[in-house]
């Protein structure tokens, strides 16, 4: 077992949580305004933090890591409701939280890859790089079928009020008659 250098803890600690505040706050929640999607990046990120400090203080494989990480990739597997960008500022918090949880290597070495991470972030999903279009995608349920692509499309404008630019059908079932459709406004 490894002894804690307390000061080097309290100094990653410090330097995750500041990232953490300008990945999870300032960066996601100020442009997506998800306050369940800032909980769990701010939570799962302190959670790997406190998990990587707890077994960096045991001699462990690197076998042990990526067993750990890839027991964390079921979010995605079990989760309909978060979308791509949710998905991506979690897997950038993991990252983090285990980066600067785990005292392998040097607090600045650790410290630049976090920084990496968070303005990889910044710059990626900055409304000045790609900006933000007004389309809408959804999925819509309907409770017809409608093999005709243009009767389709006019029954779907007429239900939502609203003209549609593509329409593409997911799923259809007879019993009872019902059309699964990803919907762009």
């Amino acid at each position: 077992m490894t002894p804690i250098d307390y000061p080097l803890l309290l100094a990653s600690l410090a330097i995750d949580l500041t990232l953490l505040f300008l990945l999870a706050y300032v960066f996601f929640y100020r442009r997506h305004k998800r306050r369940d999607v800032f909980v769990a990046i701010t939570l799962i990120n302190v959670t790997l933090y406190v998990l990587g400090g707890a077994l960096g203080t045991f001699t462990i494989s690197l076998g042990v890591g990526f067993a750990l990480f890839s027991v964390i990739s079921i979010f995605r597997l079990r989760s309909d409701t978060l979308g791509w960008n949710e998905i991506g500022y979690l897997l950038v918090a993991l990252a983090m939280g285990l980066d600067l949880g785990l005292p392998a290597y040097d607090l600045p070495v650790q410290t630049t890859y976090a920084v990496i991470l968070v303005a990889a972030v910044f710059v990626v999903d900055s409304p000045l790089v790609l900006r933000k279009g007004i389309n809408q995608q959804f999925v819509l349920i309907t409770d017809f079928i409608e093999i005709d692509k243009e009767l389709l499309k006019s029954k779907v404008e007429a239900q939502l009020g609203s003209p549609v630019k593509s329409i593409k059908v997911r799923n259809v079932t007879t019993v009872p008659p019902t059309m699964k459709l990803e919907i762009e406004s």
